[in-house]
């Protein structure tokens, strides 16, 4: 055993029971997961995959098995004063082109071990996680104090958290006392990621007549101080001391779409990595300052986001990031569930992406901790895989954790020597 982590019997005599019957669920584990990479689920056309999957939980026993206005599925396992949120989402990163896939990207295919197919790393691999994760912690009775609430969510890849959002907002979700994340960490622990944000910069130009151009005054080439202003920012954005330096990229340049005519305005899409505390407002403020004397309006994007089942949901694309304490009893019980099932603490890092965290961690200030068997490279490549023996492990962890929590909140996991 890892020397700082004490593992008490009754939860390592908990971990040696899932161990020993994780195999038993496998098999169908992977048909679940099978079945989802069959569909192919968009940002807001998820609706298949969350059919299919409280059609998984309705067969696994879950009690409370239903959607939300936004079309997410929930189940749950346990009657625990501790309410545990386990989420993973069912949207996907959209195919750019077919022939970069060594398989077909909507066939699962199996090789050696790995299950390759869309989505199977972000994130439907998670949902297969947390479903049997869940129905392992209801089957050997190790729910103990905790209510779990599984969720199959939507809308992340385009608006992480807006789903998320409007389930505690304004469906009455009453909130959890914890937020757990199936996203990618190759079976280690993430505690925070920084947040993001689109910004729109809009330079203003006289539309003439391309035959002549005297005539009006050309915003495309009024950009390039404009540019040159953002670019140089860059160095001065803030730091955090654990996810590090903010970043900003401009990703788009747009303007009329007539090829004839000069160009009456030009707009500049930004993408900025947050650290935690920033705000819409101070992000705003800062561009406007770096571009003093500049021909320009900042205004933060509007993210249009409209569910599956017809909600729109669309907002100011502004996603904050968030930090998970490094002595908080979530991330102390994650690391006991590591240690007890196999016998080493994990290794606790940091996303470099974004997550429905934002909203959980950054806006809600719910602890909030990620762990998945999914592997981070593999996310929106034609690569996207999952090692199926650690899809396995996935939902060990998931399994056992309830027990962990209680452990830690009842006290008696409270030291890590």
């Amino acid at each position: 055993m890892e020397a700082g982590l004490s593992v008490p019997s009754v939860l390592a005599e908990a971990a040696g029971r899932v161990r020993t019957h994780a195999a038993s669920v496998q098999e169908a584990q992977v048909a679940f997961l099978s079945d989802l990479i069959r569909l192919q689920t968009y940002t807001g056309k998820e609706g298949p995959a969350v059919e299919r999957t409280l059609a998984e939980m309705r067969r696994c026993g879950f009690a409370g098995v239903r959607t939300d206005s936004a079309g997410d599925a929930l189940g749950s396992v346990g009657d625990g004063r501790h309410m545990l949120l386990y989420d993973a989402h069912l949207d996907e990163n959209e195919i750019a082109d077919t022939a970069d896939w060594p398989h077909p990207p909507l066939e699962p295919t199996i090789v050696g071990g790995t299950l390759y197919g869309l989505g199977a790393s972000d994130c439907k691999g998670g949902v297969a996680t947390i479903v049997y994760g869940a129905r392992l912690a209801a089957q050997l009775n190790l729910t103990a104090d905790c209510t779990v609430v599984v969720q199959g969510s939507t809308l992340e890849e385009d608006a992480e958290g807006f789903a998320m959002r409007r389930l505690f907002e304004h469906d009455g979700m009453p909130r959890p006392d914890a937020v757990l994340l199936a996203e990618a960490t190759d079976l280690t622990l993430r505690r925070g990621h920084r947040g993001r944000c689109e910004v729109k910069v809009r330079v203003p130009g006289k539309a003439a007549h391309a035959s002549t151009p005297h005539l009006g005054e050309n915003a495309i080439l009024k950009t390039r101080p404009v540019l040159d202003a953002l670019e140089a920012m860059t160095e001065r954005l803030p730091i955090d001391p654990v996810l590090g330096q903010g970043t900003q990229v401009v990703t788009m340049i747009t303007s009329p779409h007539t090829p004839n005519s000069v160009p009456a305005w030009c707009e500049i899409t930004l993408d900025r990595r947050l650290t935690p505390g920033e705000t819409p407002a101070s992000v705003v403020a800062g561009i406007e300052a770096a571009l003093a004397g500049q021909q320009a309006s900042v205004q933060l994007a509007v993210a249009p986001v409209v569910s599956w089942t017809g909600l729109d949901l669309s907002g100011p694309a502004f996603f904050p990031g968030w930090l998970l304490d490094e002595d908080d009893p979530l991330l102390l019980a994650g690391k006991h569930t590591c240690t007890a099932l196999w016998g080493r603490a994990p290794r606790v890092d940091v996303w470099k992406f974004s997550t429905n965290g934002t909203y959980s961690g950054g806006v809600a200030g719910i602890p909030t901790l990620g762990f998945g068997p999914m592997e981070e490279p593999y996310v929106h490549t034609p690569q996207d895989q999952v090692d199926l023996g650690k899809l396995l492990q996935g939902a060990m962890f998931y399994a056992l954790f309830p027990l962990a929590y209680s452990l830690v909140r009842s006290g008696a996991l409270n030291v890590e020597r």
